[in-house]
């Protein structure tokens, strides 16, 4: 539930994407010639250029020394401090990237993203007073449009509420930004920390506390779906399982309340209000509860203990009010309200005894040391004691967030513990950022990690990451049969597939292998074969095409696109894929029907939309082709080729800024791809499936049609 889990990567990719496309037209402008001697102008205009090439480049030190010198001699250039800014946050730099930050919104005070990246800065440095403020103002003046960041700021924005008890103003902006769609786990997380009335940020919480608050966010999140049935579920597990925890019974309460089931609400809040006897909120809900119930002797009496507990809340007075005015105390009551409307919102304050109860740091008074606790988790981890482990590994993940091995192996027990979601998060981490480990354990991780992208249904992923292992190891049948899955398309885990199934998936992952060998003539007999005795399973045909199209072996290749069709009938897979073999071969007419298709079946697949653009982009209609690949980038923003053809298609538009933005951006995206696949066997890219059967650009904006299939 650490912060980075939702926001490392995503902080770093929407910094890069915003440098190219999210800053205005006025920060895009060259800027002013100010310069009196023509030897300034010229250096200045040196290094503008050096640094935007290092940029571009990946070379951020580099970079950042070059927009420094700029900036020296031209102070006023926002696009500097914006691109120095971004560039040293990116670089966790975040005093630098602070200064540079505050100097853009110095110049220009109305950019919401330079105030949510000085705000991001800020959370990362723990001045947590000034980045709250400065997250608010970014969400008042906007994010240009860029989704990712939004949500970004809005999480931290909602932590730091969190942090400062404003827990119902957290849950409020949480719900407004991940109320559509489904909500993801750290989202959730703040979610349980708000429900609990826990002021404390991920990092400073006990991980053995972790369960709980997950568990809470979970029921959290369905109130905010609105799902109240399953919402009263999930509480009354909750209170089966933490009966004396703190605020659950007084959310259920609440709940129920709002379910009109007033007689249950009652009782949850009667029970908070013994476990939490100095709180004034159980008593505050009692009261409005025995009015609504007709009790209105008991509604007054707890409004006069609300009033006690907290005599500066304008909630306990109005509750008083109200209780008074139901037992026929008009003038009690007027006076009540009276001293309401006369309080100022109350300033909420920490209650250290929630602090004590969850702390991090109030766990032990003599903590082990870092050593100690990560060879505990390794003798847990051995010991098959899971959860052990991940508590300790979720410790010392804190000091040595760059541990791959650390990350991977709290994603191998999370694996063991069924918790999927989180174990793919860990894996992923630790294979980023490399595995130090024995031959046959970084094998298990890749197995793992393979088996669950392919549960997700990142099939061309899975197969990155399981093309280089011994299928002849302690893992090799798994191994061959998780490569199959891929090859196949089946989003499942290989210990779930039945043993009818094996020789098909074994088959299949053989063929997988040789593909990504490059022995095509020896793959192509294999697919022959296995088509021939399991003509109708899925994704067959599709896997034989892409094959085939990589041989450009076009009409082969279509025939088996049109057996999949079949089979397959509700995927844009093989029609996108009988898209691209008409533009290989220069139809794009033909292309065309077969991209609507796709389209038609799937409107919100980035692959359709990046189909049906290229083709009109061929068609020679390039306003239509930049309506589709637009789409395509919202929905897929890693994708290198996308931005490379969104180039082309401005240049055709005559939209050279728009164009220079886009190939800034396919540059820095296919460098870091680049420098990714060469690092582990071209195991660590992250980004989105590419769509097989494009045509995709190399570093120097040239097409590349010999891909081999993924």
């Amino acid at each position: 539930m650490r912060t980075e889990r939702l926001t490392r990567n995503l902080q770093r990719l929407v910094a890069g994407l915003l440098l190219a496309v999210c800053v205005p037209a006025t920060i895009l402008a060259q800027p002013p010639q100010t310069a009196t001697e023509q030897n300034s102008q010229d250096a200045f205009d040196a290094l503008t250029k050096s640094a935007a090439a290092a940029r571009d480049s990946g070379k951020t030190g580099e970079a950042i020394r070059d927009y420094q010198r700029a900036l020296a001699l031209h102070a006023d250039w926002q696009e500097g401090w914006w691109y120095l800014g971004t560039l040293e946050y990116d670089a966790n730099q975040y005093a630098d990237a602070i200064e540079a930050l505050q100097k853009l919104t110095q110049l220009n005070p109305r950019l919401g993203p330079g105030w949510a990246f000085l705000g991001l800065s800020e959370y990362e440095a723990k001045d947590y007073e000034n980045s709250l403020a400065h997250l608010e103002k970014a969400q008042e003046l906007g994010f240009a449009d860029d989704t990712d960041l939004a949500r970004v700021s809005i999480f931290h924005l909602a932590l730091l509420h969190i942090h400062d008890a404003q827990f119902e103003r957290a849950a409020m902006i949480l719900g407004s930004a991940f109320s559509e769609g489904g909500i993801p786990k750290q989202a959730r997380g703040a979610l349980g920390l708000a429900m609990l009335r826990i002021p404390l940020l991920p990092t400073e919480i006990n991980p053995s506390k972790d369960n709980l608050i997950e568990a809470a966010g979970d029921v959290a999140a369905l109130l905010l779906q609105l799902d109240s049935v399953k919402a009263i579920e999930g509480f009354q597990n909750l209170v089966r399982d933490y009966p004396t925890t703190p605020y659950i019974h007084y959310a259920y309460g609440i709940a129920l309340a709002a379910a009109s089931r007033n007689e249950e609400a009652l009782a949850q809040e009667q029970k908070e209000a013994e476990i939490s006897p100095a709180s004034p909120l159980p008593e505050i809900e009692i009261s409005v509860l025995e009015a609504a119930l007709q009790h209105p002797q008991e509604s007054l009496r707890a409004a006069q203990s609300a009033v006690r507990l907290a005599p500066n809340s304008a909630a306990a007075h109005r509750a008083l009010s109200q209780s008074l005015k139901a037992a026929g105390e008009d003038d009690e009551s007027a006076r009540e309200a009276h001293t309401a409307d006369g309080l100022l919102p109350e300033k909420a304050s920490r209650d250290e005894a929630i602090v004590q109860l969850y702390s991090l740091h109030a766990a032990s008074e003599t903590p082990p040391s870092d050593q100690d606790m990560f060879k505990r988790a390794m003798s847990d981890f051995s010991a098959e004691k899971y959860s052990d482990a991940i508590s300790s590994l979720k410790i010392w993940v804190v000091g040595h967030p760059d541990d791959g091995t650390a990350w991977a192996v709290m994603g191998l027990s999370e694996f063991n513990l069924q918790d999927f979601d989180n174990a793919l998060i860990h894996l992923q981490r630790g294979q980023q950022l490399g595995l130090k480990a024995s031959q046959e354990a970084v094998q298990l991780a890749h197995y793992a990690l393979g088996s669950l992208l392919n549960r997700s249904g990142q099939f061309d992923r899975a197969l990155e990451i399981l093309a280089h292992e011994d299928a002849g190891g302690a893992l090799g049948d798994r191994i061959q049969i998780a490569r199959g899955m891929a090859l196949l398309h089946i989003p499942m885990l290989p210990e779930h597939v039945e043993a009818p199934g094996h020789p098909l998936l074994m088959a299949a992952g053989e063929i997988a292998g040789l593909l990504e060998d490059s022995e095509y003539d020896d793959a192509i007999a294999k697919f022959q074969m296995l088509v021939a005795d399991n003509p109708t399973t899925p994704y067959l045909h599709y896997a034989y095409g892409t094959a085939l199209a990589a041989l450009s072996r076009y009409d082969a290749a279509e025939e088996q696109m049109k057996a999949e069709s079949k089979i397959s009938p509700k995927s844009e897979a093989p029609w996108v894929s009988l898209a691209s073999i008409e533009l290989k071969q220069h139809r794009p007419a033909d292309a065309l029907g077969y991209a609507q298709r796709a389209l038609d079946l799937t409107p919100n697949s980035a692959e359709a939309h990046y189909s049906l653009g290229r083709v009109q982009l061929d068609l020679g209609h390039p306003d239509l082709a930049i309506r589709e690949l637009e789409t395509a980038s919202r929905l897929a923003p890693n994708s290198p080729e996308i931005h490379f053809n969104l180039a082309k298609a401005y240049t055709k538009t005559n939209q050279p800024e728009k164009a220079e933005a886009e190939r800034a951006i396919f540059v820095r995206l296919n460098t870091l791809a680049e420098q990714q696949r060469s690092q582990n066997g071209d195991q660590s890219y992250l980004g989105p499936r590419q769509t097989s059967g494009v045509t995709t650009p190399n570093a120097e904006g040239n097409a590349n049609t010999s891909q081999k299939p993924n």
